[in-house]
């Protein structure tokens, strides 16, 4: 029995050709549009969130989105520093 190793190691893992989180989010917008009764309005909006959502994340570096939620309010990095600190104790 042959083990293949994978080429990238640190590769997010691709599912019908999209990145996990990306996959996540169809899943998402399926899901909210099913509860909006799959109205055309939610459909588009869903397409149009999800076509910027990948553009976003294959055109700018790793972790990007993170940070912009970060800096936004909506996601806090957990046992890290405030990113202003310029001290740090060990």
């Amino acid at each position: 029995m042959k083990h293949r190793i994978p080429q990238y190691l640190n590769e997010q893992v691709m599912f019908i050709g999209m990145h996990s989180d990306e996959f996540c989010l169809l899943i998402l917008a399926v899901y909210l549009s099913a509860i909006a009764g799959f109205h055309w309005l939610v459909l588009m909006g869903n397409a149009v969130l999800m076509a910027a959502f990948i553009w976003v994340n294959r055109n700018f570096p790793r972790g990007f989105v993170r940070h912009i939620a970060y800096f936004s309010g909506f996601y806090q990095f957990r046992k890290y520093p405030e990113y202003f600190a310029n001290r740090f104790i060990e």
